[in-house]
Parts: C-alpha cells; structure tokens; sequence
C-alpha cells in the first residue's frame, strides 16, 4: 500500500476552497455560538482550530487528509467509500485525483474506525501492515504476540481486515484503514522501531538511513518537502512496472518537520 500526505498545491479548480468553506459554514449553522461549534469541529475531526478558521477563510488549500476528516464528520460516516459518493463533486474529484488509495483494489472498502486500533495497538498494527507483504500463520502470531495476537488476530478475520488464504496462512481482507496523518506517524514510527535494521547499514543496497537537522530558509525548507514528495511519487510509479512486484516486503516512512513544537 502507497500512502502519502500530498502537498497543499494550487488549485486549479477555485471551487474547492469554496465548497470547503460554504459546508464549515453550514455546519455552524447549527450552534448558536459559532465558537463552539469550531472548536466541537476541532475535536471530532482532529483539525486544528486555526487551520478550520483558514479553510473559512479560502486561504488554505486542503490536502485529500483533510478532507476525510472533514468530511466523515460533516456528513457522519465513518465507512470512506460511502463517504466519497456522498461529498460534493468538486471534493470528490479531488480525492480520487489525489488519493493512491482510491487507485487500489475496487473490492476494497475502508473505514475510518480502524485508525484507532493502528495508532494504538502495535500488534493489530504488525499484522494489517505483514498481511499486505508477507502471509503469515497463527503460530507467527502466539510467538510474537501470545495470547492477546491471537485475540487480535481473530477479531481482524471477523472485521474482515484479514482473511484466510489455505494452508493455515492469513492475508489481506477487503477492509481496509484510509491513513490519516497521525496514522501515518504512528505506523511509521512502529515499523522504524521493529524493523528498521542499522546493521544492515553496512551492505549495499541493504537499507537507507539518513537524518537532518539544520536552520533553513523557507525557501529551502519548501525545496527539500518537494524533493521528498517527488522521491514518494516516483517510488509508487516504479510499482506500476510489472516486474516491479518480488518477495522482498519493505516498508518506508518518509518525514520532514520544523523543530517548533507549537507551529
């Protein structure tokens, strides 16, 4: 799975800042003290007050993220499949332009419930991530896990986040979690610790690490994220070659953040 928070760009289409704005608005119809509905807004969403106020505004550009979050609670549904044929046309064409997602398997349905359990639970996190790499039985899962795996791992076949494939061996279900960016943060930071081999540092083509810290301009700090966001597109375009697909299962966790931690 290719997942990736793409760069507030330009909009061609001026209709999607609009169409953002006008559906906060007419959410906050609803409250007689506009204040506590954004901040209500804010909560459930998991948008930032500030960056709601810019979508207000028409001064911020939302990435397909953002809009999930948006979306799934001005319209109440946490299933993005139905999601996406409920939003506006002006969003939805966004998403599926956008989101690598939406480009995957058309049996797939995701839900927005499972978030929760792949930022919090490293077992349910390992075995939705090894399922879509690299099948696995139960006896993987009582080793690395115990009892509570095998818990976890029956109540993923009842979810249908997994399913059997024969010969005792578990892969990937048709339910599938839409990544937002704190998910993103926490599976990254999961797999880096469990996996991410630093020994391996000394063979070629083994593994790559690197890490920067340094004051920038802005200029140059918007360079480096493009450089970034061009590396994570031209990885999935290599996924499209044929012979592109092997038996190596890999995992990459891209970041780049200012060192402010109230920004």
């Amino acid at each position: 799975m290719e997942i990736n928070v793409e760069l507030n760009e330009r909009q061609t289409v001026s209709s999607i800042p609009d169409q953002v704005s006008q559906d906060i608005e007419t959410y906050l119809l609803r409250f007689k003290d506009p204040k506590k509905g954004l901040s209500l807004l804010a909560t459930k969403s998991q948008i930032h007050v500030k960056t709601l106020n810019r979508l207000r505004e028409k001064s911020h550009n939302p990435n397909y993220s953002t809009l999930y979050k948006l979306y799934s609670c001005l319209l109440d549904t946490r299933d993005l499949t139905h999601l996406v044929t409920k939003v506006p046309p002006s969003v939805r064409e966004k998403l599926e332009k956008t989101d690598p997602q939406l480009k995957s398997s058309p049996l797939h349905r995701f839900n927005f419930d499972l978030e929760a359990d792949l930022q919090k639970d490293p077992c349910f996190t390992e075995l939705y991530v090894l399922a879509e790499t690299r099948p696995f039985d139960a006896n993987f899962v009582q080793q690395r896990f115990g009892s509570y795996g095998l818990g976890v791992l029956e109540r993923m076949i009842d979810q249908k986040v997994l399913r059997p494939l024969g010969n005792g061996l578990y892969g990937q279900g048709e339910v599938r979690a839409p990544f937002s960016a704190e998910t993103i943060k926490s599976v990254g930071i999961r797999l880096t610790e469990r996996y991410l081999k630093p020994g391996n540092s000394d063979v070629n083509f083994a593994n790559l690490m690197n890490v920067y810290f340094e004051s920038i301009s802005e200029e140059t700090y918007r360079e480096w994220i493009l450089i970034e966001e061009r590396a994570f597109k031209e990885r999935v375009k290599l996924l499209e070659k044929p012979e592109a697909k092997g038996n190596i299962p890999v995992f990459a966790f891209t970041a780049i953040d200012t060192l402010l931690e109230n920004e």
